[in-house]
């Protein structure tokens, strides 16, 4: 596999109640630099293989979803439901895509990334819903405990 040699994603701002900041902008700024750059250089744009011709920048349907999940979260979402087959990081059961959740492994209240595809796996409806209920209770003791306020991303871990 070659080695990729290309820049990082770009930075995501997470606003007021959990939303995504700036990533169009990025996806039309730096997105759209790098896909030019790319179909010149007859290169994908996400491994740097050789393209067959200039008219994609990307050489597969798994490189394509792979570069838009670094700028949308349906992307990124799709792209490691494939990843991970389709299978549930914690009970290791498959299921129909319907059924499986895309979850952050270190929440973004946290500080975790919310498009880095290492802080992503797939878990079923039923792993998901008792490790949100878990990381819930934990910010409750925490607050009656005395320590701070949740901070402003919080809202995204909710839904």
């Amino acid at each position: 596999m070659p080695v990729k040699s290309r820049q990082s994603a770009p930075s995501v701002t997470v606003g007021p109640g959990g939303r995504l900041l700036g990533l169009s902008a990025a996806w039309f700024g730096d997105g759209a630099r790098r896909r030019t750059e790319a179909r010149r250089a007859r290169r994908c744009v996400e491994c740097s293989r050789p393209l067959a011709s200039s008219r994609s920048p990307y050489c597969s349907r798994d490189c394509r979803w792979k570069f838009h999940g670094h700028y949308f979260w349906d992307a990124a979402r799709i792209y490691v439901k494939r990843r991970d087959r389709y299978t549930c990081a914690r009970c290791h059961r498959r299921f129909r895509s319907k059924e499986l959740e895309v979850d952050h492994i270190v929440e973004i209240a946290r500080g975790g990334a919310s498009l880095e595809y290492a802080n992503l796996q797939t878990l079923c409806t039923q792993c998901h819903r008792a490790k949100t209920q878990a990381f819930r209770s934990t910010l409750t003791r925490a607050e009656t405990a005395g320590s701070r306020e949740p901070p402003p991303a919080f809202e995204a871990v909710r839904t």
